[in-house]
């Protein structure tokens, strides 16, 4: 450091400079990196891919496939019969919570379907708009998990593993492609609910620190990351002058121990900061567009996050999740919560518009082919009632089937893959594990899910564990 600057701001070491930074700075560095981790650079394509960025839709709660995009209309004759005399104990076992067995009875479909597109999608009627994209849409109708416990549903979708500590899918694919933007991070989640699991799900694992989601806010005035904003009394001048001081401080420190790569991490994530403080409102104002596009999204929360997540991919961005919890009020449709109709009308009517609008912008924009947009819930919901509801229909968790549908990005457009049995029980026609979901995904980035890989613990540690097979039939 030379004189001039260290009687500039009286700073012997890097100590009593770190002192004079603010709290949020540190939190800024420490959210975008965490210690401990190994600088590792992210490897190349393992193939041509078919898309570049990924959009997550994840339905928090158990979306009832039922009541979304599974038409049982066989229900209906079935309706009012107890479970126990139809199916086995063997096959009522599993569920949770399993006090909602008891004396349940079946319960046919509650809101009414609808044929869409050239395809003939059946679409529930809480989904009045969805039918415009439709035949951009590939179901798959036969998805299983290993559990109807939201906390471990939830972690399964996001990394793979039912224990939680691993890297979550986003983490993996910046991993093994980086970012295609030097201002953003290349994994940004957008939430407006609390995951049952926690944060955890978006954490990086073993991967270096760099891979962890950046979890945004999109609201009018506020800085989309917590913790950028100017301390009181600093100039965007005397910020800029302290941060490149400590950066000169940090590689300082670096080149004299330079068997300690997790630093080099540290510094990225400083410069990231101080990026995405410059940079990084750009692209959640949502000022900047038009007056039809913002027409063609709508006003909710919901809708404004589609919204950035378009702009975000844009601007290169890499992995972006929608996390939709409804600020509490999630797709969790027990007797006791609401209830089924009044639960998944208001949670379709807030999305509808704001997920049909997002890949139609994608389309007009060129963009679709390249984005791939994933729409997705932790599992499903039984084809029967609660024994325990108190005054609304309700039905409980079900991982034994139901459906996830992707669009855009390399996948075959107005087909629908697999199906559940006459009562959405069980997945029995080309059944597909939440692991093959993942092989899927990372195949249509041009990632190899067996071959992208971390050494940790002397065994090789990956998305898809040791399960996992590409779905090769909605590949376009």
């Amino acid at each position: 450091m030379s004189s001039s600057m260290s009687t500039k701001f009286q700073m012997p070491n890097r100590r009593d400079f770190l002192g004079h930074l603010s709290l949020g700075s540190i939190a800024a560095i420490s959210h975008l990196a965490s210690s401990g981790q190994a600088a590792l650079p992210a490897v190349a394509p393992h193939y041509r891919s078919r898309a570049r960025n990924v959009i997550l839709l994840f339905m928090c709660g158990g979306a009832s496939h039922l009541e979304t995009f599974d038409y049982k209309p066989q229900l209906k004759k079935w309706a009012g019969k107890r479970a126990d005399e139809i199916f086995s104990a063997e096959e009522l076992r599993g569920f949770n919570p399993e006090k909602t067995v008891e004396g349940c009875k079946i319960l046919p479909p509650v809101f009414d379907f609808k044929q869409h597109g050239q395809s003939g999608a059946w679409l529930s009627e809480i989904y009045p708009r969805l039918g415009e994209v439709v035949d951009e849409i590939a179901f798959l109708k036969a998805v299983h998990t290993d559990s109807a416990i939201h906390s471990v549903g939830e972690t399964i979708w996001h990394t793979g593993h039912a224990r939680p500590g691993f890297p979550s899918m986003g983490s993996w694919v910046t991993y093994g492609l980086g970012s295609e933007s030097s201002d953003l991070p290349p994994y940004v989640v957008m939430k407006d609910g609390i995951s049952t699991a926690g944060d955890v799900v978006f954490q990086q694992g073993m991967l270096p620190g760099q891979h962890q989601a950046a979890v945004a806010r999109v609201e009018s005035g506020k800085p989309p990351f917590p913790y950028l904003d100017l301390p009181s009394g600093v100039s965007a001048e005397r910020q800029r002058e302290h941060l490149a001081a400590l950066n000169r401080l940090n590689r300082l420190h670096r080149d004299r121990h330079p068997t300690q790569p997790e630093l080099t991490g540290r510094i990225e994530a400083l410069e990231m900061a101080w990026k995405l403080q410059q940079s990084a409102e750009g692209s959640f104002d949502l000022s900047r567009e038009s007056a039809g596009v913002h027409a063609l999204y709508g006003e909710n929360q919901f809708s404004k996050h589609c919204l950035t997540a378009r702009r975000l991919v844009e601007s290169g961005v890499r992995f972006v999740e929608i996390f939709d919890g409804a600020k509490g009020r999630k797709w969790d449709a027990h007797g006791n919560r609401g209830g089924l109709i009044e639960n998944h009308r208001s949670n379709a009517g807030r999305t509808d518009q704001g997920i049909t609008a997002l890949i139609l912008d994608l389309k007009a924009r060129g963009m679709l082919e390249e984005t791939l947009v994933v729409w997705a819930t932790e599992f499903g919901r039984t084809p029967f009632e609660e024994a325990n509801r108190e005054t609304q229909l309700g039905r409980g968790h079900h991982h034994k089937g139901f459906t996830l549908w992707m669009a855009g990005g390399g996948v075959k457009g107005g087909t629908s893959l697999g199906a559940t049995d006459d009562f959405g029980m069980h997945a029995v026609e080309n059944p597909v594990h939440v692991h093959d979901v993942h092989a899927t995904i990372l195949h249509l980035l041009g990632l190899d899910h067996e071959r992208l890989t971390l050494r940790h613990n002397s065994r090789d540690v990956r998305l898809t564990d040791v399960f996992g097979k590409v779905i090769h039939e909605v590949v376009a």
